[in-house]
């Protein structure tokens, strides 16, 4: 499909500002790693930016990343896995965001959620996008806000996991794929990935007292990105939005019950899932020499899934090998009797 010079314009505007808020730059910034760690970071990550880059610019896909794996007896497992990812996280991080880094209470605290909740909404249902402006506007703008030097750091021995760990902070940056847009826009890729890496070296500089503040208002921009993203895949396999809004709404109020106990229970599974589905995703994604780079990510994707196991206790232990075992038996059932349909 072609667009028009309009069009081509103003896909590209809404990418940008959709990339930028994928990367969560003040999130980024307020992390405050070491000159030295964030460098290795964003050095491990690159292979993810090269593959995504890679992958958009010989074709924009439909439906992201399932694109590259929906032929495959794992696609539906891969579809699966990220959307009730990405669902669970709109919820419980709208929660984390209003109660604990903003440490809001009562009135306005509530008034806030309902907000926020209102605005989800509407992005689930593929309106109020223009919303990204002012989130990735204002995040650029708060980069230049109310910081200050931060005194050299001690040079501690290298802490490997610490540094893998710091490089899958950007990892919603595979959100980009779930965005409309043509292959002539793939360049984003970089530019978000510089973003992100730019905020997390400029990090290793500078402190703020508003990191609670800056540290929400990406967690907003996230959401809102995540909200578009669901909304495009559910249109692409024609199924009506209306089902993932009411999804959502019955989950924030099932959240209210106790912010704290359902943020527990839900982020192990949510992020779990995440990286199964990435690994999956990028184990299909390239062929030819670009699989040195989609593998490397694959096997980072694997680290973050080990890893999102390793540092759960129990009950979280048990609720991510719960969900997936339901979710590779339910997407390989499905893709199954979608086999043997005539």
């Amino acid at each position: 499909m072609f667009l028009s010079s309009y069009e081509f314009t103003y896909t590209l505007k809404r990418l940008v500002f959709f990339a930028i808020n994928s990367v969560a730059p003040l999130t980024l910034m307020t992390l405050h790693s070491s000159l030295r760690d964030a460098i290795l970071s964003s050095l491990i990550i690159s292979p993810l930016g090269i593959s995504l880059y890679l992958y958009l610019r010989s074709s924009w896909p439909k439906t992201g990343l399932y694109d590259a794996i929906q032929g495959s007896r794992l696609g539906k497992v891969q579809l699966y896995s990220w959307v009730v990812s990405y669902f669970l996280y709109l919820s419980y991080t709208l929660d984390y965001a209003v109660f604990y880094d903003l440490n809001l209470h009562g009135v306005v605290a509530y008034s806030l959620l309902g907000l926020l909740t209102l605005l989800t909404g509407l992005v689930l249902l593929g309106r109020a996008e223009m919303l990204l402006i002012p989130l990735a506007l204002g995040q650029l703008g708060l980069a230049f806000l109310y910081w200050t030097p931060s005194p050299a750091q001690a040079q501690h021995t290298i802490d490997f996991l610490d540094i893998l760990n710091s490089s899958l902070l950007l990892v919603c940056m595979t959100l980009i794929p779930y965005a409309d847009g043509e292959p002539k826009m793939a360049w984003v890729v970089p530019i978000s990935l510089g973003v992100g890496v730019g905020s997390l070296i400029a990090g290793s500089f500078l402190v703020t007292p508003l990191s609670q503040i800056y540290g929400s208002i990406s967690m907003i921009g996230l959401v809102m990105v995540e909200g578009l993203a669901l909304n495009r895949v559910f249109r692409s396999q024609k199924v009506n939005p209306m089902f993932l809004l009411t999804g959502f709404l019955v989950s924030v109020l099932i959240s209210l019950i106790s912010p704290l106990t359902y943020y527990n229970l839900t982020i192990a599974p949510s992020v779990a899932l995440l990286y199964l589905s990435l690994f999956l995703a990028f184990a299909y994604l390239l062929t030819g020499v670009g699989r040195i780079f989609s593998w490397a990510s694959a096997g980072l994707m694997m680290y973050g899934l080990y890893n999102s196991f390793l540092v759960g206790d129990l009950i979280q232990q048990v609720s991510i090998l719960l969900a997936i075992f339901v979710i590779v038996l339910v997407g390989l059932t499905l893709k199954r009797k979608g086999a043997s349909t005539p």
